[in-house]
């Protein structure tokens, strides 16, 4: 255990931290504690001991070893004799780290299976949610993904203006699977765009074009009855507005614009 101390930073840091060996490590992604994957070790290597050695051993105390011995044998890993009037502990066969990663992986199955079962009941509770006005933030690159992938998943068609060209460029990875989703899902959009710039190209957008003074630092698109408004540049993020009477007043302006906006 390696703690800091001497300075004032020990009064924030209380969680020791942690160095075990590789197969401690291992005995941690299969559930055991810290504690209880260097008890379950200690046990294999010496057989079998009483509660003190162990404590002794392992650095660990007294009260904690027991708690992790009674862990430990609740997961059917150790077991123990009495002899002398004390408790020897011992190690079970490793083997019985699989049956107990057998049995881990049962009771999870029970618990996804009434989960299932209760799915309908959640859905409708979020639906009822949704249903409501709503603003959600999204921060960063990760962000603006959530958002556009929103969009694909939520709508068959959608409207944008602003900043539209800038999407390849923030992410270009990305912006191609997205076209690539469209095109198979078919979702087609009516977008306008700046003269000047260079939007993606694809055989799903319709672009009209206007000039330069409406040139904009966002992107704002319209979908069912949410508009997503995504900043491109600094810190980007995204945001998505679920309301009916804020898509609809987006889309009365984006119709002004589609009016004067120019074809090529």
């Amino acid at each position: 255990m390696l703690y800091l101390k001497g300075t004032t930073i020990e009064r924030f840091i209380s969680m020791p931290i942690f160095l075990g060996t590789m197969e401690e490590h291992v005995l941690i992604k299969a559930g055991l504690t810290a504690n209880e994957s260097r008890i379950y070790l200690l046990l294999l290597k010496s057989q079998e001991a009483i509660a003190s050695d162990i404590a002794k051993q392992t650095e660990i105390s007294r009260p904690h070893v027991y708690d992790s011995i009674n862990k430990l044998i609740e997961k059917g890993l150790v077991s123990y004799v009495i002899k002398d009037h004390k408790r020897y502990f011992k190690a079970a066969n490793p083997n019985e780290l699989i049956n107990y990663l057998e049995e881990e992986k049962s009771r999870i199955d029970d618990k996804k299976k009434e989960i299932t079962g209760f799915m309908p009941k959640l859905l409708k509770m979020h639906k009822e949610m949704k249903a409501k006005s709503s603003v959600e933030v999204y921060e960063g690159k990760e962000g603006l993904k959530t958002v556009l992938m929103d969009i694909i998943n939520n709508c068959k068609s959608f409207t944008a203006f602003g900043a539209t060209h800038k999407f390849e460029g923030v992410l270009p990875v990305f912006s191609k699977l997205f076209v690539k989703i469209r095109e198979e899902k078919k979702i087609k959009a009516d977008i306008l765009a700046v003269e000047g710039e260079n939007p993606i190209k694809t055989k799903m957008n319709n672009y009209r074009w206007i000039p330069k003074e409406y040139s904009l630092p966002s992107s704002t698109i319209m979908y069912g009855d949410k508009t997503a408004i995504l900043l491109w540049s600094g810190e980007p993020f995204g945001i998505i507005i679920k309301s009916k009477e804020i898509t609809n007043s987006y889309n009365s302006y984006f119709k002004l614009l589609w009016k004067i906006g120019k074809k090529k």
